[in-house]
């Protein structure tokens, strides 16, 4: 009589039919087939290959891993009743990048809805969860995204870089006017404000504004956002500066470092002084990158301003100038920018972490890039802004895999990509009619990525 038995070969059990016999007078026992393995306790039956019919193929782990870093920052709490469909947006904007259409046609393709549980996710409800995203407090759903940020940045997490970029779109129905953009593009323009933490370039506040808004202005509307969130240095581009707003910023209690323009003011009263002996010393020498500069701090307004004396930039953009019919005056200041501070920095501290600030430009080639801030495939002002929000929580999860995921040598789009083979299987048995569901084996690079995010499939 032939049964099922248990055999252990190394880590592994396997199930076995054998059938019992007599051999010189004892009871052995013979395998006929093996019949497949058990994992976990559980038996797994093995079944001929050429029986098995492939019903179906969806997205898995990439949906389930970015749903499950989505509740880690608590989307599912802080988003309310719509969290379903605006995570499932989220998701789909890292995943597939596309329109409202497109979006509706991988959600077939995947198993979003049953990662969210829900038995359907129509175009309708998608639109409805952008319209709900325009019109929600975010400003509450980025204070706690930044609290948790600063249980993780724990380096520097009272330093941000600031600064503005721009999208743009094609609505009709509001009274935005064409803009040349920095692309070179003439259409209707969104500008950005964007906060992200020094160290590790977590984004932690952004805002939307008119085309035609100065980066003056965007500054002055965001010295409430900042102060709220007890920022306490802030790192910012020329374009920024002018002595109201620095003084607005220092009755703030604020520390700040930020490129000052070379006004008329600045060149008749400051630069026309400098002893270019003085400042070409080797005490006042600092390495920046791959080149060295020569800096000297003087005392201005309320904090200091450095002056830096860059030969080699000199050199090159003075020969460039003088070979187009530049004066003499025209390139009496070429090599020289301005930095002003009110921390307690040493120069060379503040030089690097000024020209360290390039974090927030890569924030910004990921919006636009990975993110796809733009182009925006929408016409409706609100749905507009909607969008953009997507696009500033897409960028807190891939800030979240990047910083997870630090020791693997890959970026956070090629993580997202290389989880996107590991799919679920629905199989149907051609005899018995009975199907069940496979998830395609990991790959040791995949095993080490879960393992990084702490995400299980």
């Amino acid at each position: 009589m032939a049964f099922i038995r248990k055999i252990k070969k190394g880590d592994a059990v396997y199930l076995a039919k054998v059938e019992s016999y007599r051999e010189d007078g004892k009871v052995k026992q013979r395998v006929l087939e093996y019949v497949g393995k058990e994992e976990n306790g559980v038996a797994i039956q093995k079944v001929d290959i050429s029986k098995l019919d492939i019903i179906d193929v969806k997205h898995y782990a990439d949906v389930t891993v970015l749903h499950q870093l989505a509740i880690e920052l608590k989307l599912n709490y802080l988003l309310g009743n719509h969290h379903k469909p605006i995570i499932a947006l989220l998701i789909a904007h890292l995943i597939c990048k596309g329109s409202i259409m497109r979006v509706a046609k991988w959600i077939e393709q995947s198993t979003i809805k049953e990662v969210l549980g829900l038995d359907d996710l129509t175009i309708e409800q998608l639109y409805k969860a952008l319209d709900y995203l325009d019109e929600c407090d975010f400003d509450i759903i980025e204070q706690s995204i930044f609290d948790y940020w600063k249980k993780l940045d724990v380096t520097d997490n009272e330093s941000f870089v600031l600064d503005v970029t721009d999208t743009y779109y094609n609505g009709k129905n509001d009274d935005t006017a064409l803009r040349k953009g920095k692309d070179g593009r003439v259409s209707k323009l969104i500008q950005i404000g964007l906060g992200v933490s020094f160290e590790n370039g977590f984004p932690i506040f952004h805002k939307s504004y008119n085309g035609t808004i100065s980066n003056i202005k965007i500054l002055e509307d965001l010295m409430k956002t900042m102060a709220q969130r007890s920022i306490n240095t802030i790192v910012m581009d020329r374009g920024f500066y002018s002595e109201s707003n620095v003084e607005d910023l220092n009755k703030l209690k604020m520390k700040m470092i930020v490129g000052v323009k070379q006004s008329i003011g600045i060149k008749n009263n400051v630069l026309s002084k400098i002893d270019r002996n003085e400042i070409y010393a080797a005490k006042n020498q600092v390495q920046l990158k791959n080149t060295f500069i020569y800096v000297q701090e003087l005392p201005f307004l309320f904090g200091k301003l450095i002056i830096i004396y860059n030969p080699k930039y000199e050199a090159l953009k003075r020969d460039k100038m003088l070979a187009e019919e530049a004066t003499d005056n025209d390139v009496k200041y070429v090599g020289y920018s301005l930095i002003f501070h009110n921390t307690k920095l040493k120069p060379p501290e503040v030089v690097k972490k000024y020209f360290d600030k390039d974090v927030v430009e890569r924030s910004f080639r990921t919006m636009k890039g990975d993110v796809q801030l733009h182009p925006i495939r929408l016409w409706m002002p609100k749905r507009v802004n909607a969008h953009i929000k997507i696009c500033y929580l897409s960028m807190c999860l891939l800030s979240l895999i990047k910083y997870k995921c630090r020791k693997i040598a890959t970026s956070p789009i090629d993580i997202i990509n290389e989880l996107q083979t590991i799919y679920k299987v629905q199989i149907k048995h051609s005899s018995t009619n009975k199907s069940f569901t496979k998830v395609v084996t990991q790959s040791n690079q995949q095993k080490k990525i879960l393992k990084a995010l702490k995400c299980s499939v």
